[in-house]
């Protein structure tokens, strides 16, 4: 909804390093209810992704993928808890936001894919008590 892209702000987001782009449905549909209902629009989202692992939707909201399920969910909580992060650090002013580099990004990335596993047991944890009631 805004023009400022959205740049990774700490490690567990790092993954935004290599870029966020934005698909606006608009641009290619015009106007719609902003679902993606038929292989047309979904391959233009695809093709707007491209080789990133999240491309934001105007209006809409965002998609994360990997080669995983764990992969996913993880680039999508983080993906809204690292905007809400600069939203925060935009609000503050004061200069410019200390992003992490791309370098930064692709080390941190490493790290995060190499203890996914630990990170997906923990949220399972966390929910397996409500599945129960």
């Amino acid at each position: 909804m805004s023009q400022v892209p959205l740049r990774p702000m700490y490690h567990n987001a790092a993954f935004l390093a290599a870029g966020a782009p934005v698909w606006d449905i608009r641009k290619s549909f015009g106007e719609t209810d902003m679902l993606v209902r038929d292989g047309a629009r979904g391959k233009s989202l695809a093709e707007t992704l491209g080789d990133k692992s999240v491309v934001l939707m105007r209006g809409h909201g965002d998609v994360t993928v990997g080669p995983s399920v764990p992969l996913a969910v993880f680039r999508a909580y983080y993906t809204d808890i690292d905007a809400k992060l600069q939203s925060q650090a935009i609000a503050l002013g004061g200069g410019d936001i200390n992003y992490l580099t791309p370098e930064e990004g692709a080390k941190a990335d490493t790290v995060n894919l190499a203890v996914l596993d630990r990170v997906w047991n923990l949220w399972k944890l966390r929910v397996a008590p409500t599945l129960a009631k």
